[in-house]
């Protein structure tokens, strides 16, 4: 399978990565987790509707607004 003219997402090399580096980028992930997870629980989300309509609109001539959480 070829990656060829897609960006590849910005993962860390394992390899690469000292102990400590990883131990901070777990703990960022985590706290990133709980704070979605926290969202959710308080109903901050977005519907998939509204989103797939942003999405659809992109490289249109009438690009809509990126949707906001609804509460």
């Amino acid at each position: 399978m070829s990656n060829q003219g897609h960006k590849q997402a910005d993962v860390p090399d394992p390899e690469a990565e000292t102990d400590a580096e990883r131990l901070e980028r777990l703990a960022y992930e985590a706290q990133r987790i709980a704070q979605a997870r926290e969202s959710v629980a308080a109903g901050r989300v977005i519907p998939l509707a509204d989103m797939q309509k942003w999405a659809d609109s992109l490289g249109t001539d009438q690009v809509l607004p990126l949707p906001r959480a609804k509460r």
